[in-house]
């Protein structure tokens, strides 16, 4: 007699989730691309009683084994016990938001399948770590090495996440790859690097993967950064330029608070990223005297007076010469003539014609043309 067992990639007890809608009980991820699958009555049943440790096949006349393959139509179950995707309980969310952590949850199986190293970065473990007040955050980031990013963006299109493919994208100069949302309804940012370092981004990957600790998302086995390393990640986020625009003091203040709940190991981190530079003034108010003159001499990342231009049509061309000379055509191509897709993300209409694209391409171009003539 064969042992059914509970499959999916990820899940999740909503007996006591009022986010869920009255009636529902678990929620599921199947192992085929689609949105969770939530359970009540008989269906949960029989789904607890299998991640619980698998259950011999039922006679026929029971009627459970109908269940049971509808289960495995859906996904949510095999008669192997030796599935890779085998579930072996049913947990709780600790995220305000069950789909955020079910998202969580099947990036890391996809990753891992795609035999990609993954480590999640800010979101509700910022909070979880006591290093900001704010518990939920609206999408979800990870941190990948280099070049996995668009792997990763590849194995997650048909799970409904489409990558926004922008001029700089597989570069240093767009630190993350956005994966725009289907069904879900929560985007996904795939980082390859972090603004404000001078450590290559192989390496600093590297050296957050060693420093990191794992943590269980929809019952999924995940890693996060260790707390001082998650601090400066934090701070690195607040201080870097937006749109050209250096950070405020609310911003460097910020940055403050969070290395110093952090406390002062933090700067071993500092010192491994080689952020000391973009760092320094947040960690001087945190730290005091000490922090200021160990950084007092840190040089500037390559590419930082490039992030501070004021002007954006100056600032991308400025970007292209840290772009590798076999791609620059290609980000040129990309900064003048976006890809269709990323046309259509960018005009909030996927099902946009030929003739909507091309005039939307015209007016881009002659913006640009525009902010070049007059120095924005």
């Amino acid at each position: 007699m064969s042992q059914w067992v509970a499959t999916g990639y990820g899940a999740l007890d909503l007996m006591e989730n009022a986010a869920a809608g009255e009636g529902y009980e678990i929620a599921v991820t199947s192992v085929h691309p689609g949105p969770p699958i939530l359970l009540f009555g008989d269906g949960a049943k029989v789904w607890r009683a299998l991640a619980s440790g698998g259950v011999p096949a039922p006679d026929a006349e029971e009627g459970g084994l109908d269940i049971l393959h509808d289960l495995r139509d859906m996904g949510l179950a095999g008669e192997d016990p030796t599935h890779p995707t085998r579930l072996t309980g049913v947990s709780r969310p600790w995220l305000t938001s069950f789909t955020h952590e079910l998202v969580y949850a099947l990036l890391q199986n996809v990753a891992s399948k795609a035999g990609i190293e993954l480590v999640f970065i800010k979101g509700p473990t910022l909070h979880a770590q006591g290093l900001r007040e704010r518990e939920h955050s609206g999408d979800v980031d990870c941190w990948v090495s280099p070049g996995d990013d668009v792997r990763l963006a590849d194995a997650m299109r048909p799970w409904g996440w489409t990558p926004l493919m922008l001029p700089f994208t597989g570069t240093t100069i767009t630190h993350s790859l956005t994966l725009v949302p289907g069904e879900w309804g929560c985007a996904v940012d795939v980082h390859t690097s972090f603004p404000g370092m001078r450590s290559r981004p192989a390496d600093a990957f590297r050296s957050l993967l060693e420093d990191s600790q794992p943590r269980s998302f929809a019952g999924v086995r995940a890693l996060t950064p260790s707390r001082e390393a998650h601090a400066v990640l934090s701070a690195l986020h607040d201080v870097r330029p937006y749109n050209g625009v250096a950070p405020t003091d609310h911003d460097i203040a910020k940055a403050a608070t969070v290395l110093h709940k952090a406390g002062s190991g933090v700067m071993t981190v500092v010192d491994r990223f080689d952020a000391g530079y973009v760092l320094r003034a947040p960690l001087a108010r945190a730290f005091g005297d000490d922090a200021a003159h160990r950084y007092s001499s840190a040089l500037p990342p390559a590419d930082w007076a490039m992030r501070t231009e004021a002007a954006s049509s100056i600032r991308h061309f400025k970007a292209l010469k840290f772009v590798p000379m076999r791609h620059r055509l290609r980000a040129l191509t990309r900064l003048v003539w976006p890809t269709t897709e990323t046309m259509r993300i960018s005009m909030g209409n996927a099902q946009a014609g030929r003739r909507a694209i091309l005039v939307a391409r015209v007016r881009r171009v002659g913006q640009s043309i525009k902010k070049l003539a007059t120095g924005r």
